[in-house]
């Protein structure tokens, strides 16, 4: 915990909470002494996240939805808004990643990840607009994407494309809050040593991948996670529109 808490008093949602950039986001803002409503699928996983906040003397109230479900992103939203009364920071993070060349690809994986990947971060977003709007100069949107929404491969046109959308959506959504104060980052992650290469369904994907983890150090869901809390502990007038960060020895 830092021994400062300099982040008492506020509440963060984060989506995709259960593994991965989630986790070590929702660690390192409950460190910061916020409350962190950690969200995700696995309520298992979120109740022993919850221990582990609580441990390092934060709080964190475990929030089991799935993204891609509309009313139980609204219900979430209000149980934040009834328990708390405000939200002062959204991280978009839940997401999959079902990639494969066009040729072998199935157009149901692609749907899958535009569902989770786009449209349930907008979703997400329209629903805590209210609380985010009203947190004026305290309130701040991380969206999760990817480097590959910059630099799209072969094997990953539909994961490509879904990040690419969060882009788009990311820097309509800034524009539109800066008047109110309220600050909007693109994070755009390269490899992390997650689960998320686990969903890959593609043998030759998946070992193109797992060449590429094992040619480097890659990078760690902390790492992510304090790049974050850096740009949210920045002065009101300084906003990191987007953090680009990826291993040292990763060249894509």
């Amino acid at each position: 915990m830092s021994a400062e808490r300099r982040l008492a008093g506020r509440v963060v949602l984060v989506t995709g909470a259960s593994s991965g950039i989630g986790e070590g986001v929702a660690l390192a803002f409950g460190a910061e002494g916020a409350t962190v409503v950690t969200a995700a699928r696995r309520a298992d996983r979120l109740a022993g996240l919850a221990e582990r906040i609580g441990a390092a003397g934060g709080i964190a109230f475990p929030l089991a939805v799935d993204v891609t479900d509309e009313a139980q992103i609204r219900e979430g939203i209000e149980s934040i808004r009834k328990r708390y009364g405000r939200l002062d920071v959204l991280v978009n993070n839940a997401g999959t990643m079902l990639s494969a060349r066009v040729a072998d690809a199935d157009p149901a994986d692609w749907r899958a990840m535009i569902d989770a990947n786009l449209i349930g971060l907008m979703v997400v977003t329209h629903a805590a607009f209210p609380l985010i709007r009203a947190a004026g100069a305290s309130g701040h949107i991380f969206n999760v994407s990817s480097i590959s929404a910059r630099l799209a491969n072969a094997g990953s046109p539909g994961y490509a494309a879904s990040k690419a959308g969060v882009g788009a959506f990311t820097e309509s959504l800034r524009k539109e809050l800066a008047p109110q104060g309220v600050r909007v980052t693109l994070v755009m992650p390269g490899i992390v040593e997650t689960e998320l290469f686990t969903h890959l369904k593609d043998p030759g994907t998946r070992e193109r991948f797992g060449n590429m983890i094992k040619a480097m150090t890659p990078l760690q869901p902390a790492d992510v996670a304090n790049a974050i809390v850096f740009a949210y502990l920045q002065p009101p007038h300084v906003s990191i529109n987007e953090l680009i960060i990826r291993p040292t020895a990763q060249v894509e």
